[in-house]
């Protein structure tokens, strides 16, 4: 099951950036993303009587407000990203190696993951990559 969540992941992640990077400019940002927040309930629907678990909003929290932020976060910024001339793989890796860098201390401190010189030195290497990938004028 992990690497089949894995490579739906990248999957999801290929198509996701290959669809945003074609949204017309001339579309208003909120409008397109509205449209397609309402495609993904739709297709999100049918989900809720296959997969198990419950299906009682009750037993949601906070954490659901939060992953709406974060979504409209992550799909705002890279369509203006990409739209201000944003490199599709470049954008892609350069904010994925800064939210790791942001999560690894979060991870370590808040949620006790195990610490190791391989992390920090992997820490490093992002931080050398981003230096090396931001554009320079």
């Amino acid at each position: 099951m992990y690497v089949l969540a894995i490579l739906l992941a990248v999957a999801g992640s290929v198509i996701y950036h290959l669809s945003i990077k074609f949204v017309p400019n001339e579309i208003n940002p909120f409008l397109s993303l509205s449209i397609s927040y309402g495609i993904a309930l739709l297709l999100c629907l049918p989900g809720i009587y296959y997969y198990g678990g419950s299906r009682s909003v009750q037993v949601l929290n906070w954490s659901v407000g939060g992953v709406a932020l974060g979504i409209l976060g992550i799909e705002l910024g890279f369509l203006l990203l990409y739209r201000a001339g944003g490199h599709l793989g470049m954008s892609s890796l350069m904010t994925n190696a800064a939210s790791t860098l942001l999560l690894l201390p979060i991870g370590l401190w808040f949620f006790r993951e195990s610490f190791s010189i391989t992390r920090v030195l992997g820490m490093g290497l992002s931080l050398c990559g981003l230096w090396l990938m931001m554009p320079r004028k």
